[in-house]
């Protein structure tokens, strides 16, 4: 391997200082501290994409099992990381209260709650009689019942993608920001390196971690990944006089509504609704939609009616057909790796594609997931 940061060709290129790309990079640190790695980041500072715009949720409700062991993999890292990095992300386990307004999603989330419990996620079923005494401002007769996890969490996005950027700097990676990736090297069938508009870095292992331009890089070099991106608007709100400080974050399952409450308890941050926008990567503000979406939001919490509407900000949500990242090496290319596709859980689910793809790459195996049900390949399989 190797030896140091500086070196003109590094042991591992990895495109994107997002926190899949930083966590790819610390989790291969932490295995091996004589890699030298290099980060290409387009964006100028730190933050500036996907995971700057997030909303911080952990989650561990999902019907998914592979979403879900994705979760408890990256429990212990978010649980350690204050202690881990000496630095306060705002961590609180203040719990997700998933509603059902249908028959077919009650029974959804019955057999949700099931399997988490088998998982040893702590879930609790709530009634229609239980939701009007514990959660009084959901509105009455919409919700034939929820479930509500007490381990979902929140985290400052932020907070954690700065003490990871320090933390791989201080273990000797290079980042690169303003230097976007333009294209895969190749010669014949064997990865050689990334061109930049600054010129070509060499390294026989690039790993894609580009978020939303992932499809884009991939397509350089001939592979069609199903990776599309989504605008996501979000709300944000003074809180609804009715609901508490710390009160859970909120999702309505059938219409994707959600209430995510800002640690001081003052400021709420809505959205979800816009779940049918065209794929693309414009970054703007759609007013248009406004009068829908507080509507939907009356709907599931009553005094909504009368929040104030601050301001709206939008992010870009990279989308797999199926909702699953795509977190292997790629068929086509030697060396050439994917953590892609992350569908909105990207920050949660960070850890563990950290630690999966430091796996892939230093033992070529994991034991961590069945990694065979992330592969790229299965999208061919499923046509």
């Amino acid at each position: 391997m190797n030896n140091g940061c500086q070196q003109p060709k590094p042991d591992i290129i990895i495109i994107g200082a997002g926190i899949i790309g930083l966590s790819i990079a610390y989790h291969m640190l932490e295995a091996d501290p004589q890699l030298s790695i290099t980060l290409l980041e387009k964006e100028k500072m730190l933050g500036l994409g996907s995971t700057g715009m997030g909303t911080g949720s952990i989650r561990y409700l999902f019907s998914s099992p592979l979403l879900r062991r994705l979760s408890l993999l990256s429990r212990e890292f978010f649980l350690n990381f204050e202690s881990t990095f000496d630095t306060p992300i705002g961590y609180l386990e203040k719990g997700c209260l998933m509603l059902a307004s249908s028959e077919e999603l009650w029974n959804r989330l019955q057999l949700t709650t099931a399997q988490a419990d088998a998982d040893g996620i702590p879930v609790q079923l709530l009634k229609p009689d239980e939701l009007v005494k514990d959660f009084p401002y959901l509105h009455r007769d919409r919700f034939r019942g929820g479930i509500l996890c007490v381990w979902d969490a929140y985290a400052d996005p932020y907070a954690v993608l700065a003490a990871l950027y320090a933390a791989v700097r201080h273990k000797g990676a290079t980042i690169h920001f303003g230097r976007e990736a333009m294209k895969l090297l190749i010669d014949k069938d064997t990865i050689t390196g990334v061109e930049t508009r600054q010129g070509p870095i060499w390294s026989p292992l690039i790993v894609n971690a580009a978020g939303p331009y992932a499809a884009q890089f991939a397509a350089t070099a001939g592979i069609m990944l199903p990776v599309q991106p989504f605008r996501r608007q979000v709300y944000v709100c003074s809180n609804p006089k009715e609901v508490p400080p710390s009160t859970p974050l909120i999702v309505d399952l059938a219409t994707g509504f959600y209430l995510h409450q800002e640690v001081s308890g003052k400021v709420v941050l809505l959205g979800g609704t816009d779940q049918d926008t065209w794929p693309g990567l414009i970054n703007v503000v759609d007013k248009t939609v406004a009068v829908d979406f507080f509507q939907t939001a009356v709907e599931t919490i009553p005094s909504a009616i009368d929040i104030k509407w601050l301001r709206t900000y939008t992010g870009i949500c990279e989308q797999t057909p199926d909702f699953h990242p795509i977190i292997c090496e790629a068929s086509e290319f030697k060396g050439f790796y994917l953590a892609n596709g992350f569908s909105g859980h990207g920050f949660m689910h960070a850890p563990a594609t950290g630690r999966i793809l430091a796996d892939l790459i230093l033992n070529g195996i994991t034991e961590r997931i069945e990694i065979n049900l992330l592969h790229l390949d299965r999208f061919e399989e499923a046509q």
